[in-house]
């Protein structure tokens, strides 16, 4: 039985997908999935989720970044809120900060920010949360 949310995941390791996709349709949403940056550009532009959970490290180091501030400066897009998932401050540690300058001196593009290893099950409960917040009268 669908709630009539639905959910993007864009995230390149398919395990992790496979696994939120379960939890999120036992939740009642419909799941879309994507795989890296451009595929989920294109899923947004086709059809607009509730909520997207974003990888910040696909094809490049910032792809996910990248992807949260294009839907965050197109009016179309800069409502849906943004999940981010990464293992983000490990690879910042081993890299150093300048990798990821670009990303680094922005608005933070996203509602919530949940580091790797994350549970499914917090992923879910973390977009139900905001969607939540977001539907009070």
């Amino acid at each position: 039985m669908s709630s009539g949310r639905s959910v993007l995941i864009i995230e390149d390791d398919k395990d992790l997908v496979s696994a939120m996709k379960v939890v999120f349709e036992s939740k009642g949403f419909s799941v879309k999935t994507a795989y890296n940056g451009k595929d989920g550009a294109d899923a947004v532009r086709k059809q607009k989720p509730d909520a997207i959970v974003l990888d910040v490290m696909m094809a490049t180091l910032t792809d996910g970044f990248d992807l949260a501030h294009y839907l965050k400066d197109t009016p179309e897009f800069k409502d849906i809120p943004i999940i981010m998932v990464s293992g983000f401050p490990q690879e910042m540690a081993k890299l150093g900060p300048e990798s990821f300058q670009s990303a680094l001196q922005d608005d933070w593009p996203a509602a919530k920010f949940l580091e790797k290893p994350v549970d499914p099950e917090k992923v879910v409960a973390a977009v139900e949360s905001i969607l939540k917040e977001a539907w009070k009268p």
